[in-house]
């Protein structure tokens, strides 16, 4: 099994089968309110825009 050198702690972690998902908190471990609020926006703006592509298609 690979081990990941993410640091970070685990918030939630999940079993699906034999699949194993863990959800860490390093995307915002020493973030300040603001980063928090850039990243969560820079997200939903890439999500409309895949939505947007599908709607197209």
């Amino acid at each position: 099994m690979k081990t990941s050198t993410i640091e970070g702690n685990i918030v939630e972690e999940y079993k699906i089968g034999n699949t194993t998902i863990k959800i860490c908190d390093a995307a915002y471990k020493d973030k300040t309110p603001e980063d928090i609020e850039k990243i969560l926006k820079r997200i939903m703006e890439i999500g409309i825009r895949i939505y947007e592509k599908e709607v197209k298609e």
